[in-house]
């Protein structure tokens, strides 16, 4: 009878301890085995910021976690005395990312090289809040809800060479989105629901992007001026998304050099005599498979003749 009564409540607190319930504000200091990473968990105010941050940590290298927090608000200096040159807030959920007039990444303008916001984490509505963090490279997003690709994301600082985004819904697409971000080296967009691509949205030109990245997406097309003034673009994946045909335009300036790379695997291609073009590609292009007609599903690009590529009058 007694252990019938005991076992409930141990069974009550063992919920409540995986459900976060009991859980506390904390910081972890690195240890010999784990000296690059500085981990924060389980915030609720910002005032857990100055109580829980051992500061200075001043190490070379550092990584600073913040997981699993809920709070009105990052404070301003935030992160002050915090060598880290990557941020990454997981799970961390904000009611409006900061307060006016207030920088919470103010100290970190000398060495934050990687923002990551992952796991669901609140997006900034406003990307001028990183502005001053001049050292800043990369930006990752991943597992992000109702995401807005705004043209804010040009107030980003110029030393941005990356941004990648990855397993998010994406609410929205400016058609300026990072027009402004003149270094720009690689973008990724990958396992999202991107249903739109407009050239607008990059650089023109974009002198330094070498890499583009559009991974299983929902696209259904390509403008045809989409690598037009792009000179050192090398390599675009755009496999698995939902693109039936594109124009000779399309790909028209990396096709000029055998060592560029298209990746079309995945998309239900309609083989007919509009993609004809195709097939003076590099091979390692065409590895891309017929969806449509009937008759040539399934068969790839690489092993098709301009006289099977027919359109319905004839041509």
């Amino acid at each position: 009878k007694t252990m019938r009564g005991i076992l409930p409540c141990v069974l009550v607190v063992a919920i409540a301890a995986t459900s976060g319930v009991l859980a506390e504000p904390s910081c972890r200091d690195p240890s010999e085995s784990d000296y690059e990473y500085y981990r924060c968990f389980n915030f609720s105010s910002p005032a857990d910021f100055s109580t829980y941050l051992v500061r200075p940590q001043l190490r070379s290298d550092l990584t600073f976690v913040l997981k699993n927090s809920k709070l009105s608000h990052l404070p301003d200096r935030a992160f002050s005395q915090i060598n880290a040159t990557v941020l990454d807030l997981s799970n961390v959920h904000l009611e409006t990312f900061s307060l006016p007039g207030e920088n919470p990444f103010d100290g970190l303008q000398s060495s934050l090289r990687k923002i990551i916001l992952s796991e669901g984490s609140t997006i900034p509505t406003s990307w001028a809040v990183f502005s001053s963090l001049q050292q800043l490279k990369t930006v990752r997003i991943s597992e992000a809800k109702d995401l807005v690709l705004a043209r804010s994301f040009n107030e980003l600082p110029q030393t941005v060479k990356v941004i990648n985004i990855a397993f998010s819904d994406i609410a929205h697409v400016d058609e300026d989105w990072v027009s402004g971000l003149q270094n720009l080296e690689v973008v990724g967009i990958r396992h999202c629901n991107l249903k739109v691509f407009h050239r607008s949205m990059f650089p023109r030109p974009a002198r330094k992007l070498w890499r583009l990245d559009l991974y299983k997406n929902n696209l259904t097309s390509l403008p045809s001026d989409f690598s037009v003034d792009m000179p050192v673009l090398r390599s675009v994946t755009v496999e698995y998304n939902q693109i039936p045909t594109f124009s000779e335009e399309t790909f028209a300036p990396l096709a000029v050099n055998e060592a560029n790379r298209v990746r079309l695997i995945g998309n239900p291609l309609h083989c007919d005599c509009k993609l004809r073009f195709a097939l003076s590609y590099p091979p390692s292009w065409l590895s891309a498979v017929c969806e449509t007609p009937e008759p040539l599903n399934g068969q790839p690009l690489k092993d098709l003749t301009e006289e099977q590529l027919t359109c319905a009058d004839g041509a």
